[in-house]
Parts: structure tokens; sequence; C-alpha cells
């Protein structure tokens, strides 16, 4: 939902109505679902950029997952959960790009702020790629180790280019997320107007919409973990997470939809 969907206080009876309040037309459902490229410059920019860094950081975590998975180091303790922590930093790119899409689509200038926030964890996890990697790779084989040498010579150089993509990436999205805020911002006072009471409301109806949609990346993220990193397929909790996965999923979907629509 944006801003759209609060329109202008109605009066009844000298009392506004907030049914009225937080109505929305068909025609402008439609209008923030497709035509949120026209916004402005800055979303657009915004949408474009995590898509950039997505595909860039996608392709590099990509190839350090094909070369560290085929060799012996992916079946050591350390090296057990390397595979799965790559596979979910991918996944947070593509959920990224979602993030950065809906929030210029509702113009929420909480789930901006998250959206930066989230991309700041994504490159203190980039740094601390190198200590986990190195960790994997530290083999007290001999026979292991040219191999490892000759992995972390291109791994290393793999991972900076990824740390300094979401590095660069992040001073940028900081300028941009300064400049939706204050477009944002005042869309919203021309909206629903100065009535702190409604603009409070406003407020923690964007936090709680933002927070139900970050679980739902944080609730797979550690779902996965735990299926593949702590159970074993003849544990009685294996069947029930595989179970509680979808079913979650749907139940933060359905909230989701309550908050906006009922």
């Amino acid at each position: 939902m944006s801003t759209d969907n609060f329109t202008d206080p109605s009066f009844e009876g000298g009392q506004p109505s907030s049914r009225k309040m937080f109505d929305i037309s068909r025609e402008q459902r439609t209008e923030v679902r497709f035509n949120f490229w026209s916004n402005s410059t800055n979303s657009v920019l915004l949408v474009l950029l995590s898509i950039f860094e997505a595909i860039i950081v996608i392709a590099l975590e990509a190839t350090i997952f094909s070369k560290f998975y085929h060799t012996q180091f992916s079946s050591n303790n350390l090296g057990l959960g390397i595979p799965v922590y790559l596979m979910i930093f991918i996944f947070s790119q593509v959920f990224q790009v979602f993030l950065a899409w809906d929030a210029v689509r509702a113009q929420n200038t909480i789930q901006v702020i998250a959206f930066l926030l989230f991309n700041i964890c994504c490159f203190v996890y980039a740094v601390f790629q190198f200590k986990q990697i190195a960790d994997a790779l530290d083999s007290k084989n001999p026979d292991l180790e040219e191999l490892a040498t000759s992995l972390t010579f291109l791994i290393d150089r793999l991972l900076i280019t990824v740390a300094v993509i979401t590095g660069v990436c992040q001073l940028l999205y900081f300028y941009i997320g300064a400049r939706l805020y204050q477009e944002f911002g005042w869309k919203i006072y021309k909206k629903i107007g100065a009535d702190p009471e409604i603009r409070n409301m406003y407020r923690w109806y964007q936090i709680i919409l933002t927070i139900l949609k970050i679980d739902f990346f944080f609730f797979l993220g550690y779902s996965i973990q735990y299926l593949v990193l702590v159970l074993e397929p003849d544990d009685s909790e294996f069947p029930l997470t595989i179970v509680a996965i979808p079913l979650t999923c749907l139940f933060l979907v359905l909230a989701v939809y309550a908050v906006m629509y009922i």
C-alpha cells in the first residue's frame, strides 16, 4: 500500500471518517502498482542499482560456490556450511532487489531505511567471508596444501570484488535513500496532512509491514541452515521443519495482506 491509500479526510457529521481516510480506489491501486517507474528518477536509480549489484554479486558468489563445492574442503567440518552460507547470500541479493522495488512502489520510507540496513549487513558479511573461507581452507593435510593455496588466491580476489561492489553501492544507496526519504516524506505529508495522530498511525503501519517482509528472509535463512547443517534425515524435527517452512511463509504473506487490506 502506498501513500495514495491515505486519501484526504472526509467529514461525516463534523467528524473525520477514518474509514474513508484509508479507502483507495481501484484506479489508484493500478496506478501505484504498474507506474512506479515514473514516480521519480531516484526510484528508478535505486531499483536499477540494486539489480546491478545483485547480478555482479550473484555471479561472483556462484563462481566461489562452484570452485569450493567441488573440492575436498567442502566435506570438512568447517567447510560443510560454506556452500549453504553462499546460497543464502545469493538469495539475499535477490531479496534485496525485491525490497528496493517494493519500497519505491509503496513509497515506504521505513522500508527504504530497512533496505539500507539490509545492504549494510550484506557488506559486513561480505567482509566476514574472508575469515570464514580462510578457516575452511586451512587444512593440516600436506596433500591439500597446494590446492588450498590456489583456491585462496582465486577466492580472495573474488571476495575483494564482492566487498568493493557492495561497499560502493552502499555509498550510493545512502545518497539515493536520503533523496527518497525527503521525496516520500513530502508526498506523505500532502496525502495525510500534519495531524500527529494520523502520521503516527501511518508510521507504525509502515514499520509493521517492513518487519513482516524482512521476517520472510530471516526465517527462510535460519530454517535452511537448521535443516541442512543441524538436523539429520532420521530426526523427528526434520519432516516437521520441512512442513513448517511453506506454512510459515504462507502465514507471513497472509499477515502482510491482512495489514494492508483488512
